[in-house]
């Protein structure tokens, strides 16, 4: 066999999946085939476009995936093909928001086991947009799922939207994902990730941090966090909530309100936006030069939905 020959055959004995095209560590980003992925654990891996992410995991037999963001749903396939033979075949939905299982209706296959909460079910059933395809499965509050090698704890929450959320955790790989809670690197999003419940919101960081977990996929960026991620995003969300609470238990509420005597409506939002504006430059002093991006953005969005929070239902 001469050198060409030997160079020919040992190329075609190298296993594709070895190759793993598409899988970056942490701290590479490169996203010129328009996606990546990252091996979270053993035989779960982060999918991502560098602004949403989902996650698929092996069993030995089927793959699982959590979310279908429309944006992610043509690299599915590549990347699941980069690392296994297994075919897609279930489906779990973080929760009923359009922009992360809107390319559900893209995935349909004969036998596509579709996992969701039941009132997130509900809510999906009745909004019928035929992108957000029916869950075919549905539980209450919280449910073991075992496929094959793997257990995924599936337990219902309310930190994000009225409809619930999923906290995800894979007890034996110690991975976690609940979307939409925090991003890696940034402050959250507006009004602190659109909460539908603040109270709710700001327990949740002691619920999450109660698991057991080294890695934690938030639904955005390019990065897998981490521990210190969550308990990050939680001094700063506390700071937000005690820098609102002092500065409007500050405020003589009645001398304010005097000043729009014969219309409470304005005096309202006088209050609203005085005490905004002096919170969000309380807590810029403290983080705009700080750990994480976006203060400049969002803040005065959280100090104002904070105080919506403290002023009608702390």
């Amino acid at each position: 066999m001469n050198n060409h020959t030997q160079q020919t055959a040992t190329s075609q004995d190298v296993c594709k999946h070895c190759l793993k095209l598409h899988i970056e560590p942490e701290g590479v980003t490169e996203l010129s085939a328009g996606f990546l992925t990252r091996e979270v654990a053993p035989g779960i891996f982060m999918l991502t476009n560098g602004n949403y992410q989902s996650l698929f995991v092996t069993t030995g037999e089927g793959v699982v995936l959590i979310d279908a963001p429309e944006p992610l749903v043509q690299f599915i396939e590549p990347a699941i093909t980069d690392v296994t033979d297994e075919k897609l075949s279930t489906l779990i939905y973080s929760h009923g928001h359009s922009d992360h299982i809107g390319g559900a209706s893209l995935l349909a296959r004969p036998g596509f086991e579709i996992i969701a909460e039941e009132r997130v079910a509900k809510f999906i059933n009745q909004k019928h947009d035929g992108r957000r395809l029916s869950p075919t499965r549905t539980f209450t509050e919280q449910l073991l799922f075992q496929k094959g090698n793997r257990s995924i704890s599936l337990k219902r929450d309310e930190f994000h939207s009225p409809e619930g959320d999923l906290i995800i955790h894979f007890p034996k790989e110690k991975v976690m994902m609940a979307v939409d809670f925090i991003a890696p690197g940034w402050v959250p999003l507006l009004d602190f990730d659109i909460t539908g419940n603040m109270f709710v919101y700001l327990n949740a960081f002691d619920r999450i941090l109660a698991y057991d977990f080294d890695a934690f996929i938030s639904g955005h960026t390019a990065d897998i966090a981490h521990r210190k991620d969550i308990e990050l995003t939680k001094k700063y969300a506390f700071d937000v909530y005690e820098t609102v609470k002092r500065i409007h238990g500050q405020i003589n509420v009645a001398e304010l309100l005097a000043k729009e005597r014969d219309n409470e409506q304005a005096g309202i939002k006088l209050l609203i936006e005085q005490v905004t504006a002096a919170a969000t430059a309380d807590v810029k002093s403290r983080w705009l030069n700080g750990p994480m991006k976006g203060v400049d953005l969002w803040t005065e969005s959280h100090c104002r939905a904070m105080l919506l929070y403290v002023r009608w239902s702390d």
